[in-house]
């Protein structure tokens, strides 16, 4: 079922970066580097790898595919947490519609 999904949220986009990255996002769309499932699922063989679903609220709810334990960060408050909380090491997978 994971894979199914991750198929769906690959045609939505994935982003990937690393939370040491995060205090420095990128000013436009563009300059985010992308993953495809095949490198995906090679990095998840390789190293943890943590989800984090970017949609809004209304998304999300009406959302049929979710990926399981993806995280939802709702507020600025939830954001700055995640990034005081996340390894500096960890591998940041962040996916939208």
């Amino acid at each position: 079922m994971l894979y199914k999904t991750i198929n769906v949220f690959l045609v939505l986009g994935l982003v990937l970066s690393s939370s040491t990255a995060l205090a420095a996002i990128p000013a436009h769309p563009d300059q985010v580097p992308r993953i495809n499932v095949v490198d995906l699922h090679a990095l998840q063989s390789q190293q943890p790898v943590v989800f984090v679903d970017t949609r809004t609220p209304g998304q999300w709810q009406q959302a049929v595919d979710k990926i399981p334990g993806a995280l939802r960060i709702t507020s600025q408050a939830e954001f700055d947490e995640f990034k005081r909380t996340v390894p500096s090491d960890m591998v940041v997978v962040t996916y939208c519609t």
